[in-house]
């Protein structure tokens, strides 16, 4: 498995002399690889925080208990992996006497079943889950519709506006969860670049962070990838 993370600070945040608010976090055993990403909620007190925990309990959450995800029904994923990360948030706002919901945030995941040959895509807000396959690039989960307003993990039944979906792995070279701050630079007109879609096909995010950092972001951009080729080219041997 190679996992490529980049996160940096947007203009504006640096401006203002304020923490990226965006993390990315990663976990990998025998059967499972997991990445995620939490993009924390500007407007409250601890965002960076926040998404830190969010996305550190929900991979250690799937990756721990990968098998019992990859047969549950969606809804019902969708439900554990929130009220985990809730549960884990309300602990550190109790802790610090503070309010649970300063430590909103996005979050998106996905889960690798090495022996299934299946991916399990989690997203709570307005990330984005891009997939490629050999010359291809696909987008395997849109951002959540935040025209009148984002839901983020203290949204009242916030599992029910999370997204899980499978996919077989079977034609997909690698994964790829890009935060809003990235993917707003990667697409014109609600299509992605032609640089940027040649790059995601053929797996080349480290040329993707060149571009990325090439660009003028106003809020932070971020990514974390999951190339999974070196995998099926082992199995084969």
């Amino acid at each position: 498995m190679l996992i490529k993370s980049f996160s940096e600070h947007g203009f504006h945040h640096a401006e203002m002399n304020q923490d990226n608010q965006d993390a990315v976090y990663y976990g990998n055993n025998k059967n499972f690889t997991v990445i995620s990403l939490a993009d924390g909620v500007s407007e409250c007190l601890q965002a960076r925080t926040g998404a830190e925990i969010a996305s550190r309990a929900s991979t250690n959450l799937l990756l721990k208990h990968g098998d019992l995800f990859m047969e549950l029904d969606n809804q019902k994923i969708a439900q554990i992996v929130i009220s985990h990360v809730l549960y884990e948030l309300r602990y550190v706002a109790n802790r610090d006497s503070k309010k649970i919901e300063d430590y909103s945030s996005t979050l998106s995941c996905v889960l690798l079943d090495k022996r299934r040959n299946k991916i399990l895509c989690m997203n709570l807000g307005d990330a984005i889950i891009l997939a490629s396959d050999p010359g291809n690039c696909k987008v395997l989960t849109m951002p959540y519709d935040s025209s009148e307003g984002c839901c983020v993990t203290t949204t009242y039944n916030a599992y029910l506006a999370t997204v899980v979906n499978f996919f077989d792995t079977s034609s997909i070279d690698s994964v790829v969860i890009c935060s809003d701050g990235a993917w707003k630079q990667m697409f014109q007109k609600n299509k992605l670049k032609y640089e940027v879609f040649a790059l995601i096909a053929a797996s080349k995010y480290d040329v993707l962070e060149q571009f990325l950092r090439r660009q003028k972001c106003f809020d932070d951009f971020s990514f974390i990838s999951l190339d999974m080729k070196q995998s099926r080219k082992g199995k084969a041997a």
